[in-house]
C-alpha cells in the first residue's frame, strides 16, 4: 500500500491577496515578492496561494503560476504552501494542478463543480475529485476540498459529503469550510475520528471570527482572509488557545471578530483595503492603497467604506501592532 499523504499542518492559513499595478492593472511581482517574505514571517503556519481573495478567476493560466513560482521563491525553503486550483472543468483544473506540481506544491485547494449549480449533482462531485485528488495523489500531492457556496453558485457540500470524499480518495487530506458552520466541523471531524487507526485528516475554518468555535469543536484552525491584515492577531488566538489560556484567547478573539465584521460586509475589496491599511505597507512596500485595488471590472471601495473600515479595525489594529512592536 502507497504511503499516506500527509495533511498540511493545523494552524493559521493566510490567503494571500494579489497586488495589481494602479494604472495598468498587471500584477507587481516586485511587490507581491517582499508581501508574500513578510507575511511568511508573522508568525503564519502557512499561505495559500490563488485562493479566493487571490482573485484566481480574473487571472490568466500564465499569471497564476508565475504566482505560484514567485511565492516558491519569496518564502523560506520549509515554509507550508498551498495552492488554489479551482477552475469550472476537469481539464482546467487538471492543468492548474499541473503548475501547482511543477512549481513543487505539497497541497492544493480545490473548490467543486459550480458553474452549472442544478446539474452538480453529488454523482459529479464525487467524479470531479475522484479525478484530481487520483492525478493529485499519483504525484504525492495531497487534495483539501474547499467549499465556499457563495462562490459556487450554492453549491453546499453537507458534512456527509466531506467525510464521503475523504474516506472515498485517499489523496483528499482537508477542507476548508468557508460556510461559517460551526456544526458541518463538528460532524466531520466526530465521523473521521471513528476510521479504523485515524485518518490524516484537516478540517479548515474558512473565516477567523469562528476560530474558537472551531477549535472546541476539534478543528485543525482555519484559512483565513483576514490574516491579511491582522496575521499576528489571528496566530495569537491560536497559540493562545492551545497552550490553555482560553479566556484571553476569547478576549482577543472577540476584538477582533467584531473587526473582522466591518471587513466582511465589503468582500474581497475590503479584505485587500483592510490589508492595504495594516499590513502591505509594513512589508515594505511603497504605494500600498493602490495597489490593493481590486482587479476590473471590479471597483474601489468608496471612501465612506474605507473610513468605515479604518474605525471598525482601530481596536483590532492596536492589538496587532503591538504584537509587532514585542
Amino acid at each position: 500500500m502507497a504511503t499516506p499523504i500527509p495533511p498540511p499542518p493545523p494552524g493559521i492559513w493566510c490567503p494571500a491577496i494579489t497586488l495589481f499595478h494602479p494604472d495598468t492593472s498587471a500584477l507587481d511581482l516586485p511587490s507581491q515578492a517582499r508581501y508574500y517574505s513578510h507575511l511568511s514571517r508573522s508568525g503564519l503556519t502557512g499561505l495559500l496561494i490563488l485562493g479566493t481573495n487571490a482573485e484566481p478567476l480574473l487571472l490568466s493560466r500564465a499569471e497564476r503560476h508565475s504566482l505560484l513560482s514567485l511565492a516558491k521563491k519569496s518564502c523560506p525553503p520549509d515554509f507550508p504552501l498551498m495552492a488554489g486550483i479551482s477552475g469550472h472543468s476537469t481539464s482546467q483544473v487538471l492543468e492548474y494542478l499541473s503548475d501547482a506540481i511543477e512549481c513543487g506544491y505539497k497541497w492544493v485547494l480545490v473548490l467543486p463543480p459550480g458553474y452549472f449549480p442544478g446539474l452538480t449533482t453529488a454523482a459529479v462531485v464525487d467524479e470531479f475529485f475522484k479525478d484530481v485528488a487520483g492525478a493529485a495523489e499519483e504525484k504525492g500531492v495531497g487534495t483539501v476540498v474547499y467549499n465556499f457556496p457563495g462562490v459556487c453558485n450554492g453549491v453546499d457540500l453537507s458534512s456527509e459529503d466531506v467525510v464521503r470524499l475523504a474516506r472515498g480518495n485517499r489523496g483528499v487530506v482537508g477542507v476548508k469550510l468557508t460556510c461559517g458552520s460551526v456544526a458541518k466541523m463538528t460532524r466531520i471531524v466526530g465521523e473521521l475520528e471513528k476510521d479504523e487507526g485515524g485518518k490524516g485528516f484537516v478540517t479548515f475554518g474558512g473565516q477567523s471570527d469562528f476560530l474558537v468555535g472551531g477549535l472546541s469543536v476539534g478543528g485543525s484552525g482555519c484559512v483565513a482572509a483576514f490574516a491579511n491584515a491582522v496575521p499576528r492577531t489571528v496566530v495569537r488566538v491560536w497559540e493562545l488557545w492551545n497552550e490553555g489560556r482560553r479566556e484571553e484567547a476569547l478576549r482577543v478573539h472577540r476584538v477582533a471578530a467584531l473587526a473582522e465584521g466591518f471587513v466582511k460586509q465589503g468582500g474581497v475589496a475590503a479584505v485587500k483595503y483592510a490589508a492595504g491599511w495594516m499590513q502591505v505597507g509594513r512589508a515594505g512596500v511603497e504605494g500600498a492603497e493602490g495597489l490593493v485595488r481590486m482587479r476590473k471590472p471590479y471597483a474601489e471601495l468608496g471612501e465612506d467604506r474605507k473610513k468605515a473600515i479604518r474605525e471598525g479595525l482601530r481596536e483590532v489594529k492596536e492589538i496587532e501592532d503591538g504584537l509587532w512592536a514585542a
